[in-house]
């Protein structure tokens, strides 16, 4: 009964500790990094700053593509409204430029399926890539959709 008592005593007395506030681990004022606000951010968007594109930027781009459209339009008719498309994104350099990678597909509960890869230019969104999956060549979309008119 006294190690149980002792034990209760003896975590209360820790946890009591761990609450307590340490003045030197709190960040002063002046070592927190302002964050952007939206008001910032627009001011040096209309000063000329380009600041780049951004990932949601690039995922609305490939999006409005007639032919991701026409997945997804695909994809919500088999599936009865209870799937949309995905994309994984990440960034790579090539040749000295800054690129997104996406890839649009469907993502089910065993694996992600893929449909379309891309590459786009991170600093303006522009320069649409696409993988022709005949050559395993990433396309001007422009060429790539006069390729593949069926």
């Amino acid at each position: 009964m006294k190690k149980q008592i002792l034990f209760v005593l003896l975590v209360s007395f820790l946890a009591f500790i761990s609450c307590q506030s340490n003045e030197s681990n709190k960040p002063k004022s002046d070592q927190i990094p302002e964050k952007p606000t939206l008001e910032k951010i627009d001011s040096s968007a209309k000063m000329g700053e380009k600041t780049g594109c951004s990932t949601e930027e690039a995922m609305k781009l490939i999006l409005a593509l007639k032919e991701v459209e026409e997945g997804k339009r695909n994809l919500d008719s088999l599936t009865d409204h209870k799937a949309n498309i995905s994309f994984m994104i990440d960034s790579l350099k090539q040749d000295g430029r800054e690129l997104y990678s996406l890839t649009a597909g469907y993502n089910s509960e065993e694996r992600f399926e893929p449909y379309y890869h891309f590459y786009l230019n991170k600093s303006d969104c522009k320069n649409i890539q696409i993988l022709d999956i005949v050559s395993g060549e990433y396309l001007p979309l422009e060429t790539w959709r006069s390729q593949n008119r069926n």
